[in-house]
Parts: structure tokens; C-alpha cells; sequence
């Protein structure tokens, strides 16, 4: 979750220091172009699968040329790689653990697919497929045209203005408040030799002359 909130923050960096209704609209346009890039994008693929997954397919294919397989039954098989793991076809599961994890075949998957002579495409979930990306941006934001909203308006009723407060004393924070847990690397600063957050380029310690 901190990392979806760090990329979003990345994301608005130059527009959430501005009021709240200006930020939402900000966002709101922000989305309607990115919606509209990745529809174009999409309508481009010429692969059943989104082509990031189909080049990772296409490296676990080369990476699993020299196993052997052997089958059990028709949904067990035992992939001999470094160490010799089991996949369930039926369950879509690998005894490595990663299948059932990303919901992706993993590399030992691939083997026993290939082995059993199957459709890999009825073992991908529909999350990988262009045509799921294309119906996810097939929709759009539709524009919000101020040309008919009144420049007329009585600020007293119809305008939520700000709090009334003072500027608090000091330089306003520019760095965001780090989150509970996270660790900070320490560094020694070459030019007063002090362990710290700090290095050369940033140093304000005085030095004993």
C-alpha cells in the first residue's frame, strides 16, 4: 500500500499543493488523457497476449528448452530442473509456489503445458489478455466545460471558502513526512567526517580550523 501511495504522490507532484477543488480537477483531466493514451496503445497490440507478458513467455520457453518432463497422469508432472519441482495442470499449481502467487505460469508450468500438448492460453487468467486491456479503457472521462457555469455567483452562499487561520511560523515542509518502519541508509559525509543523512554537497557543519 505505501508504494501505491508513493507512486500517486510522484504522480500529482506539481498539483497537490493546490486547493482541494482544483487538485480533484487536476486529477480528474490527468486521468482523462492517461485513459485516452492507453486506449490508443491498446488498439496497437497485435498479440492475443499483452505483449510484456508474451515477451516474458518467450523467455521462459528458452529458459526451460533443456528440461525434461514426466508425466504422472494427465493433469501431474514432474519438471526435472534445479531442484526437480511438481505442477497440477488441473489446479493450476507448482510445487515452487510462484504459479499460485502471480496467477501467471510459471517457468515449471510452462514445461508441463508444452509436455501435455494443451492450449496455454485456457491457463492464463483473462487479467493478461489484450483484449481485457482494450474493454478496460474502452470507456471515458467525459470533459467538464465551464462555458455555461455562471461567473455571477454570491460568494457568501455559493462558495466554500478556506478556514480563516494564520501562516504558522517557519519555512514551509517541502520533504514528505517518511513513513513508520522505513530505514534510512547512513552515510559518512567526506568533508567533516560525520555518519549521518548528510554527504559533501549538503554538509552545514562547521569545521575546526
Amino acid at each position: 500500500m505505501s508504494n501505491l501511495v508513493e507512486s500517486f504522490n510522484s504522480w500529482i507532484k506539481k498539483e497537490r499543493r493546490l486547493p482541494i477543488t482544483q487538485l480533484v480537477d487536476r486529477i480528474r483531466v490527468k486521468l482523462m488523457d492517461q485513459m485516452s493514451d492507453r486506449r490508443d496503445l491498446g488498439l496497437k497490440w497485435e498479440t492475443v497476449i499483452c505483449p510484456k507478458k508474451d515477451r516474458k513467455l518467450g523467455e521462459l520457453f528458452t529458459l526451460s528448452k533443456t528440461w525434461n518432463v514426466v508425466r504422472s497422469n494427465d493433469e501431474l508432472y514432474e519438471v526435472h530442473s534445479d531442484p526437480f519441482v511438481s505442477v497440477h495442470i488441473g489446479r493450476r499449481t507448482c510445487s515452487c509456489g510462484e504459479w499460485q502467487i502471480n496467477s501467471f505460469p510459471c517457468v515449471h508450468a510452462l514445461c508441463a503445458l508444452k509436455r501435455s500438448k494443451r492450449n496455454l492460453n485456457d491457463y492464463l487468467e483473462r487479467y493478461y489478455f489484450t483484449e481485457t486491456y482494450r474493454e478496460v479503457y474502452v470507456k471515458c472521462i467525459n470533459p467538464i466545460p465551464t462555458i455555461w457555469k455562471t461567473a455571477d455567483l454570491d460568494y457568501c452562499k455559493d462558495v466554500l471558502l478556506p478556514p480563516l487561520c494564520k501562516r504558522p511560523p517557519g519555512r514551509p515542509r517541502t520533504k514528505r513526512i517518511p513513513s513508520t518502519g522505513i530505514k534510512t541508509r547512513k552515510i559518512t559525509c567526506s568533508r567533516c567526517g560525520k555518519v549521518g543523512t548528510h554527504n559533501r554537497s549538503t554538509c552545514t557543519e562547521p569545521l575546526e580550523i
